[in-house]
C-alpha cells in the first residue's frame, strides 16, 4: 500500500514539475521580444529545491511528448502542443 501511495505522490510531483516548466516557457514565449527560449541554467535556477530530483525526468518527458523542444540541447522553448497541454492542465486543476 505504501508503494502505491509513494508512486502516486511521485507521479503527482512529476506532473507539477512538468507544469512548472511549461508555465515558465510559456511566460518566456509570451514576453520574448525575439527569443522565446530559456537556457537550461535559468530553468534550473528558477525551480524550488524540492523539484530538483524530478527536473531532468520532467524535461525528458516533455521533450518525448513534443511539448517542448531544444535545437541545441541547452535552450528550450514551448511548442504549440505544449501551450495547449498547459491550458488543459490549468482547466483540470483541482482547487484546494
Amino acid at each position: 500500500m505504501d508503494k502505491v501511495s509513494s508512486s502516486e505522490d511521485e507521479t503527482g510531483a512529476l506532473h507539477n514539475v512538468e507544469s512548472f516548466v511549461l508555465d515558465k516557457l510559456l511566460t518566456q514565449h509570451i514576453s520574448a521580444g525575439g527569443d522565446p527560449s530559456i537556457n537550461m541554467g535559468e530553468l534550473v535556477e528558477s525551480i524550488d529545491h524540492t523539484m530538483s530530483p524530478l527536473f531532468d525526468q520532467a524535461i525528458e518527458d516533455l521533450i518525448a511528448q513534443s511539448l517542448i523542444h531544444s535545437e541545441d540541447g541547452e535552450n528550450y522553448q514551448i511548442t504549440p502542443d505544449g501551450i495547449s497541454e498547459l491550458e488543459n492542465r490549468k482547466k483540470e486543476a483541482i482547487p484546494l
